[in-house]
């Protein structure tokens, strides 16, 4: 998989691609699709203005995995789980699942008035799966999880997992964006109000490497 890496030479040398547009008179618009690597090719011109602008080869805007990564995810509540398609050259396309573990959360769990279902108050913002029909649910928790060390699958999803672990920031922010979206599109519609759901909810994905 090729991973654009614009952005992160961007932010190392502070700049922004307004600037950069100004500077080169290379459109925003091809300057953003580089940078989130919706680009579906580039042009030899742009790529002698970006090298020269930023004073790097053209190999420096672009970082290689030997592989490539789809995800599936169902997108609801509770849990269940996220396929990833693994393809590597010479093999055939892997499936491989990872746990996931996904909670709405009020915006500030402090201020919880329980109990919301018969198990004690949560020490913290991962101990309890909150009803849909609790108000004012903000965070959209999403944690991802290995197989348990019995699991005969538990070898091949820590495989993935230091895959993804190694992959740059972008590529697993896009990976991220792709889960996250699932639940955007799945998550309302099962809610008893609309309300429930407000449009400065902010979403949370938590990968196995992270506390």
């Amino acid at each position: 998989m090729l991973i654009p890496n614009l952005s992160v030479l961007l932010a190392q040398r502070r700049l922004t691609i307004t600037r950069v547009s100004q500077d080169t008179r290379i459109s925003r618009t091809t300057l953003t699709a580089l940078c989130s690597g919706n680009a579906k090719g580039v042009q030899f011109d742009t790529l002698n203005a970006l090298c020269q602008y930023l004073k790097i080869a053209p190999g420096d805007l672009f970082l290689y995995r030997p592989f490539d990564l789809s995800v599936r995810c169902e997108g609801r509540l509770g849990s269940s789980r996220v396929e990833f398609t693994l393809r590597r050259a010479s093999r055939p396309d892997e499936r491989i699942t990872l746990n996931c573990d996904a909670r709405l959360l009020p915006s500030d769990i402090s201020n919880v008035q329980y109990p919301y279902t018969d198990t004690p108050a949560p020490s913290d913002r991962d101990a309890q799966i909150f009803s849909p029909d609790v108000p004012g649910l903000k965070t959209l928790r999403v944690r991802l999880t290995l197989p348990d060390d019995a699991d005969p699958a538990a070898p091949r999803a820590r495989e993935l997992a230091d895959l993804l672990r190694d992959l740059p920031a972008p590529a697993l922010a896009d990976l991220e964006l792709s889960i996250l979206r699932a639940f955007d599109q799945n998550l309302a519609p099962t809610l008893s109000s609309p309300d429930l759901l407000p449009s400065d909810y902010s979403p949370d994905l938590l990968w196995p490497w992270q506390p």
